[in-house]
């Protein structure tokens, strides 16, 4: 499934290979699959590929940030939490 582009990636002292992956193979896959492999397979297109979660504001009419509510919580970033599987 992965194509001839690669890209090396350092992060955390570790080396990885990048393989890029054509996202019509994504939703070839996702079609091909059953139950319940392409429901999860299509919500982390959604995810990773669509960019869905991403890119909203929190209206302050209707809610905050939750370190605005608990400004005393170290909360844990995303590179944080991946770097535990590095």
């Amino acid at each position: 499934m992965a194509s001839e582009k690669s890209k090396i990636l350092v992060v955390g002292g570790k080396t990885f290979r990048r393989e890029y992956v054509p996202e019509e193979a994504v939703l070839k896959q996702i079609q091909e699959s059953p139950i319940p492999l392409n429901i999860i397979l299509a919500i982390g297109h959604a995810a990773f590929v669509r960019g869905e979660q991403t890119g909203f504001e929190i209206d302050p009419a209707k809610g905050v940030d939750a370190s605005e509510l608990y400004p005393d919580v170290k909360y844990t970033t995303v590179d944080e939490y991946l770097n535990r599987f590095l």
